[in-house]
């Protein structure tokens, strides 16, 4: 059996405030589909986030639809999973986009269920078009999608339901803890669990690449939906790591492990991260600016950066915001425009500003100015008790920090209120608010 894996897909993300096209996204997942359909793939995996968001727009719904219907009349089964991206909440058991495609006969949604007993696995049933799991030629494909918090404690109650001796492949919207760095992220012993009863672990959510012990994969995102993801396309030591897809091989009668597992790369916009030294001009009276934008369109220039290509511009060295007007957007805008490439972000977290005392930074060095803005947002999150938040400090100081970074960059509310939804200490709140489902 060939099986094709793809996971984080994020239709209808909007990047850069809409200066990079959302059909980037469709694009990458259209190389993946008609690989599949050249390979004769057998089954075709979403390990959850084929949205961006629950509230699918019509053309990344017809995204989806297209890519989809190119499977289905190449006869390739499609098992999907719900990620954290597609639901409104964790406990909301209302349909999804998904179940709409599912009605659609174009994908089989997988998801168990939970009570006092413990998890509920049920067969795929045509009529209502739900299930846990789906049998095809031999092999058992389970579907866990995001749990949250309760990842570890979720999934091994699946596991104690699976049937022993069968061939199963589990989908899972989870990573690793030590890489996830909050509730529901799955341990070693996890690991070592899940593996007695499964022979493939289809993972998602981390859009980083990674193989572990020759039987579970995350194949990374396809596209980067933030530019950050572009340095997962190099190890530590500046290695090419492939990223986008996984193509298992399995053999339905072998319970041990896949024969094998391939990651594969697709094609997706050229991102280079370029770091401009700004010291030299950071203090500047006239035309501090403009001589920014010169030395950035040099460095480009020297990168050979393509047309196509996104920059991710990091600011760093000193400048005196009192003498120099930086405006960001402004910047951006001339830069990408004298570069001739498709879009510029200017990343001013580096920029050392005269240090002061705030919270654990000392008075004296310079010291950056997402150091004094990390600190300080610390300083407040200590100073309240967050109910039902114990121990979750750090956490909540990193959401703020992002929500504040989204609106110096000009987020839609919209945009804000997607990036708390989805964040895991959400969940927290309302389980210890008591917060009755919607």
């Amino acid at each position: 059996m060939k099986i094709y894996h793809a996971a984080d897909i994020h239709l209808g993300r909007r990047r850069l405030d809409g200066r990079l096209p959302d059909t980037d996204l469709a694009n990458a997942f259209e190389h993946i589909v008609r690989a599949a359909i050249a390979d004769r793939a057998d089954v075709f995996l979403i390990a959850g986030d084929l949205f961006d968001r629950p509230q699918v727009e019509p053309p990344h719904l017809r995204q989806a639809q297209r890519m989809l219907a190119l499977l289905k009349d190449a006869g390739i089964p499609v098992v999907a999973i719900e990620g954290n991206h597609d639901k409104a909440f964790l406990s909301f058991s209302a349909p999804t986009w998904l179940d709409y495609l599912a009605h659609d006969e174009l994908l089989h949604i997988l998801r168990p269920t939970f009570d006092s007993t413990g998890a509920g696995l049920s067969p795929w049933d045509a009529q209502s078009r739900r299930g846990s799991y789906i049998d095809l030629d031999g092999v058992r494909f389970v579907g866990a999608g995001y749990l949250g918090a309760a990842t570890p404690n979720k999934v091994r109650q699946i596991m104690e339901k699976l049937q022993p001796g069968r061939s199963h492949v589990l989908l899972l919207h989870a990573g690793p803890d030590y890489f996830v760095g909050e509730g529901g992220g799955f341990s070693g012993s996890d690991l070592h669990f899940i593996r007695e009863r499964v022979r493939y672990l289809a993972l998602g959510h981390i859009h980083k690449p990674m193989i572990h012990g020759g039987w579970a994969c995350n194949p990374g995102s396809p596209e980067n939906c933030d530019l950050r993801e572009a340095l997962y396309d190099c190890d530590a030591a500046g290695g090419a790591v492939r990223r986008g897809y996984a193509v298992i091989e399995l053999n339905p009668n072998d319970l041990t492990q896949p024969v094998s597992i391939e990651v594969r790369s697709n094609p997706r916009r050229p991102c280079i991260h370029l770091e401009l030294e700004c010291t030299p001009f950071g203090n500047k009276l006239k035309d501090g600016a403009a001589a920014l934008e010169k030395a950035a369109l040099k460095l480009i220039k020297a990168a050979n950066s393509s047309s196509d290509a996104v920059v991710d511009l990091r600011l760093t060295g000193r400048i005196n915001l009192d003498r120099i007007n930086l405006d960001l957007e402004a910047s951006s805008r001339a830069i990408e425009t004298g570069a001739s490439v498709a879009a510029v972000h200017i990343n001013p977290a580096g920029i050392n500003l005269n240090s002061f005392a705030v919270g654990s930074i000392e008075c004296g060095d310079f010291v950056s100015r997402e150091e004094i803005e990390r600190s300080a947002i610390r300083q407040l999150v200590d100073d309240d008790h967050l109910w039902g938040l114990d121990g979750q400090q750090g956490s909540v100081a990193a959401l703020f920090y992002e929500l504040k970074e989204a609106v110096r960059q000009r987020r839609t509310a919209e945009e804000l209120a997607e990036i708390i939804r989805i964040n895991p200490l959400l969940e927290k709140v309302r389980i210890a608010r008591a917060i009755p489902e919607p």
